[in-house]
């Protein structure tokens, strides 16, 4: 007569003769909880009217994430009024060697007209400033004339935003810095502004943080192609971020600037993954970067 034994034991001598098995076979056990990447991707396409968004969420408490801000090109004329030149982000992206980019603050360039499309006065290597503070790995390269709302990297893997003078002094916390123009999500509540550049229809790139400061939603919104999304106002740009979870969100320069970059894994090239208004990418004077030491998924 078979003898009977119960069902833990059944499981555990399974268990002791899979890795007897493993063992003299020379192989390896099966790996468990394999490490999720920070990254998410989501693309959101929408009709009548018609939207195409792109969102990565990072998680910075992940330790294989590193956030850094920086500039277009170098400080072309010292003590003078330019601060860096205006260079494609992802060609500083490939510089910095970042796996994703943003494009980053408003800015003021050299003898150049804001014109959109081909004729853009944006060109590489124009003398350039943001409107905002900026700070990389904790040097302040820009100081702002004004109050100016901000995003800051700090080196507690969280991040937060503010809003600062020139005079003010700043939290040694913080590493990196990178300005924009409005604050458009605060406490989980949208923002509402009632100018023409807030309640027309642009392409937008926005940045969120979840309450605690450890969750980061980039997100670009492509415009002014009618056939592929419209733009959005800054109204409906808050009402997306705080959908996509952000309890805070600041608005960061768009129009032509707009423009969202990744490392293709296969190909570990730089694409970009909108569809900038300008028809070509637009040199920017600052981005922010992410370097990732894990697998990201493609955005498709």
């Amino acid at each position: 007569m078979k003898k009977w034994q119960p069902r833990s034991a059944l499981v555990i001598s399974g268990i002791f003769i899979a890795l007897v098995y493993f063992q003299q076979a020379g192989a390896s056990p099966p790996q468990q909880n394999v490490p999720s990447s920070p990254v998410v991707w989501q693309r959101i396409v929408r009709h009548d009217p018609n939207y195409a968004i792109c969102v990565a969420t990072v998680d910075l408490a992940d330790a294989r994430v590193s956030v850094r801000v920086t500039r277009g090109g170098p400080d072309p004329d010292g003590d003078g009024p330019w601060t860096t030149t205006l260079e494609p982000v992802r060609e500083i992206a490939e510089r910095e060697a970042f796996d994703i980019a943003i494009n980053g603050d408003f800015f003021k360039a050299q003898a150049t007209r804001d014109i959109e499309g081909r004729n853009t006065g944006y060109t590489r290597g124009k003398f350039a400033t943001p409107e905002g503070m900026a700070m990389t790995d904790g040097q302040l390269w820009h100081r702002a004339a004004k109050s100016v709302p901000y995003l800051a990297i700090c080196t507690n893997h969280t991040a937060r935003f503010g809003r600062s003078l020139s005079t003010e002094p700043l939290d040694p916390a913080i590493c990196q810095i990178l300005s924009g123009s409005h604050l458009i999500v605060s406490n989980g509540l949208a923002l509402v502004y009632n100018s023409a550049f807030a309640t027309n229809r642009h392409p937008r790139t926005a940045a969120g943080l979840d309450q605690g400061g450890t969750r980061l939603t980039l997100m670009v919104v492509d415009g002014r192609q009618p056939k592929l999304s419209i733009g959005m106002t800054l109204h409906e740009l808050s009402e997306e971020m705080i959908r996509l979870g952000c309890y805070n969100a600041i608005n960061f320069d768009g129009g032509g600037s707009t423009t969202m970059v990744y490392r293709e894994p296969g190909t570990h090239l730089l694409k970009i993954v909108n569809s900038p208004s300008d028809t070509k990418e637009r040199p920017v004077a600052d981005v922010l970067g992410l370097t990732v030491h894990a697998p990201i998924p493609a955005p498709e």
